[in-house]
């Protein structure tokens, strides 16, 4: 077992107590799996695979928020605040929470540079409505960035001269998550 996964371990049996949830995990096979986001070419599948539900533990992770870093879990909990009002505003969430997301990353990584590029807004409801551009929430356990993505990522919103450049150095492409209606309390 490695240090990342010793300290992960560590931390998670730290968390307190544990409930069980059924998570739909991609079976293995020979086929490569793909998945569209949006809506795909016409006549073709939006998703390939099998899925298959695991029972997992999941621990509340308030417990050791203090332990967690993105160096070590790959993820941590902080607080941030926000001056947007209406996060379904995407252009107020362009000119007042890119910024917000771009200091909260320069101070958690100590990053020269931070490049916001994208947000998706999660509401089942109104995602089955087709409204303020909501989209459901994920029904796998899934990442959001492959070996072959994650450098693309940074060609399609970089300068090409830059891209190439940054790539040769390490890079890390993260994910903010906040609640929509006001913080979670730890």
């Amino acid at each position: 077992m490695d240090r990342i996964s010793e300290s992960h371990e560590a931390a998670g049996n730290r968390a307190g107590t544990a409930v069980e949830a059924a998570l739909n995990y991609l079976e293995a096979s020979n086929e490569k799996p793909v998945y569209y986001a949006y809506e795909p070419p016409v006549g073709t599948p939006r998703s390939t695979g099998k899925f298959a539900a695991h029972t997992v533990p999941i621990r509340n992770v308030r417990e050791i928020v203090r332990e967690l870093s993105l160096e070590r879990q790959g993820f941590q909990l902080t607080h941030q605040e926000t001056s947007v009002r209406d996060f379904y505003d995407q252009d107020e969430v362009k000119a007042t929470y890119y910024p917000e997301v771009e200091r909260l990353l320069k101070d958690a990584t100590g990053a020269e540079k931070v490049v916001v590029f994208d947000h998706q807004v999660r509401n089942a409801e109104l995602a089955k409505r087709g409204e303020k551009n909501a989209r459901e929430y994920g029904r796998a356990v899934h990442n959001d960035y492959t070996a072959k993505s994650g450098p693309r990522r940074v060609r399609d919103h970089l300068p090409p001269a830059e891209a190439e450049e940054r790539l040769q150095n390490r890079f890390a492409e993260i994910n903010v998550w906040r609640p929509i209606r006001g913080p979670i309390e730890s």
